[in-house]
């Protein structure tokens, strides 16, 4: 019988993310790569509030490197998203392997976002901090990085049970 995901504390986290992640991804980060002819008029309008909100670049002078990872985002993020949730909602043993990978992802592509936006001198005190950018790039890293060591624990623990080897981290993360 599967286990709950209410009694699986880390788990419902992450179902709890992924289904928030799915709306922003569609609505708002992804809305490039639609054809202008079906794109609702409000994702734009959503856009320019946003921007006026919060000052991020990203969505109107963005680095080079930047499109790179909205495809990423396009490529991986989404495919990952709409498997995990089912994936979660059922306990699926290979949750740790597949959200240890999105983990690191996340963690090192929003760190180099952070540290991007950082170096933005026209941002405010108010839009550079916790309820600006740095709070929603700070909580999606922090998120990163807690599921990355979270994945990593488990992993650990599950091979060493295999193997007869002592794990590296506690258990019980």
């Amino acid at each position: 019988m599967v286990t709950s995901i209410f009694q699986r504390k880390r788990d419902l986290v992450y179902l709890i993310f992924f289904l928030i992640h799915i709306p922003v991804m569609l609505a708002f980060d992804l809305t490039a790569y639609y054809p202008i002819q079906i794109k609702p008029l409000w994702m734009g309008s959503l856009r320019e509030w946003y921007v006026g909100t919060y000052g991020d670049r990203f969505f109107y002078n963005a680095p080079p490197w930047f499109p790179l990872l909205t495809f990423l985002e396009l490529t991986y993020h989404l495919p990952l998203t709409l498997w995990a949730i089912p994936a979660l909602l059922r306990n699926d043993p290979r949750i740790p392997l597949a959200l240890l990978v999105f983990g690191l992802e996340c963690s090192l592509t929003t760190l180099v976002c952070f540290a991007e936006m950082l170096s933005w001198e026209e941002l405010s005190v108010s839009q550079r901090g916790v309820q600006g950018l740095g709070g929603m790039y700070g909580g999606y890293l922090a998120l990163g990085v807690f599921m990355t060591l979270d994945c990593y624990a488990r992993l650990d623990g599950w091979i060493a049970g295999q193997k007869g080897l002592v794990p590296v981290v506690k258990k019980d993360l």
